[in-house]
């Protein structure tokens, strides 16, 4: 049996009384060596199990029973004040208002009765702060479990904080396997790599690496890094490297709520074994996204004016450089296999680029 599970019926008694300070000051004659100190890991501890901080490590095994009296100490070891809290928002507070030098009081034993009917002691601050490392390790072990299994159950879309104006990686997907193993889309190409979560204490990374030894590099140097793990939930990685770069990587299951690259499959129908139907402004937003001009970033770091790009396609390179024969965007497409050319153009400058993007048929399960 865990400490977890030990734990999760243990009444903590921080004096259970309501009296006036001066009958507290009476009843409570005690050493430093029963108090805990503000500095001490053991009341980090504490604060950690009460606070409703998405970037703390959650810790769930012990529950305070409220409500009780919480008794505050200078460090001459005199009595302060005394607090009554009533539930974990509360106690959190009282905790967080503790000074430096300051203490806060600690009956011990602590007793319990376990499920198989066992009892369960802890003597002194030495235990209660070795139960509640048990249990963060616990937890842990749980936190790298859950973010584990949700990574490869769809992708994760990479966003940035509402205070950043604009990152050439919005978009940009990460695609992992079940063994850590990762393909990040970004701009039509894939970066093969891994991606591995583990604990330094109670801080949680995730690591990535990237192998973008056929480009450039630009790629690795700006995500192969240990990255700390802000915030984690089950849609949600919130990550920063030591350089401050900060990406919120959001959970997406919907397959077309997203883009990879320019080849893009469909369902052979069942009336036309091998080929399939394909309607090309559906492919206009991830177009958009893989391979439209990157936005311009003034000197104030404000980005320009969004672009309404306009986007036709075509047979051939040649005519979509001299913009000739368009191939009606709204009109299906029944084929195999296809290469179509995109004009991406600006109305305003009339600058374009072009690109290829390709529709393949593919055998899908009933």
């Amino acid at each position: 049996m865990t400490f977890r599970n030990f734990l999760l019926s243990i009444t903590i008694l921080f004096c259970l009384v309501s009296c006036g300070n001066e009958d507290l000051d009476d009843l409570f004659q005690i050493t430093e060596a029963e108090l805990i100190a503000e500095d001490s890991e053991l009341f980090d501890l504490m604060n950690r199990i009460t606070t409703d901080d998405p970037s703390a490590t959650d810790v769930t095994c012990i529950n305070f029973i409220y409500s009780f009296t919480v008794v505050i100490y200078n460090e001459d070891i005199e009595l302060q004040s005394s607090i009554i809290v009533n539930n974990d928002e509360e106690f959190s507070n009282v905790l967080g208002s503790v000074e430096d030098g300051q203490f806060i009081n600690v009956s011990f034993p602590i007793t319990s009765t376990l499920d198989d009917g066992t009892s369960l002691t802890i003597n002194d601050k030495d235990e209660l702060r070795a139960a509640i490392d048990a249990c963060i390790e616990e937890e842990q072990e749980i936190i790298i479990g859950n973010a584990s299994a949700s990574a490869v159950e769809c992708v994760w879309e990479v966003q940035i904080p509402d205070d950043i104006a604009f990152n050439t990686y919005v978009d940009a997907v990460f695609k992992l396997s079940s063994a850590g193993v990762v393909e990040f889309f970004y701009r039509g190409d894939v970066y093969d790599g891994t991606w591995i979560f583990y604990f330094i204490e109670d801080e949680l990374h995730l690591n990535i690496n990237l192998d973008d030894s056929e480009t450039d590099g630009v790629v690795g140097e700006d995500w192969n890094f240990d990255w700390k793990v802000l915030a984690l939930t089950n849609v949600m990685i919130d990550i920063e490297n030591d350089a401050a770069t900060r990406f919120i990587l959001e959970k997406e299951c919907e397959a077309g709520a997203y883009c990879t690259t320019l080849l893009f499959e469909e369902c052979e129908e069942e009336d036309t074994p091998g080929v399939a139907t394909f309607t090309l402004e559906d492919y206009i937003e991830c177009i958009i996204v893989i391979a439209a001009p990157q936005p311009e970033i003034n000197d104030m770091g404000e980005v320009s004016d969004p672009v309404e790009w306009q986007i036709t396609f075509y047979d051939t390179e040649i005519e979509a450089e001299t913009a000739i024969n368009p191939i009606p965007a709204d009109v299906a497409i029944i084929t195999d296999v296809r290469d179509i050319y995109v004009r991406i153009e600006n109305p305003d400058t009339l600058e374009f680029t072009t690109t290829l993007l390709t529709l393949q048929s593919m055998e899908c399960e009933d």
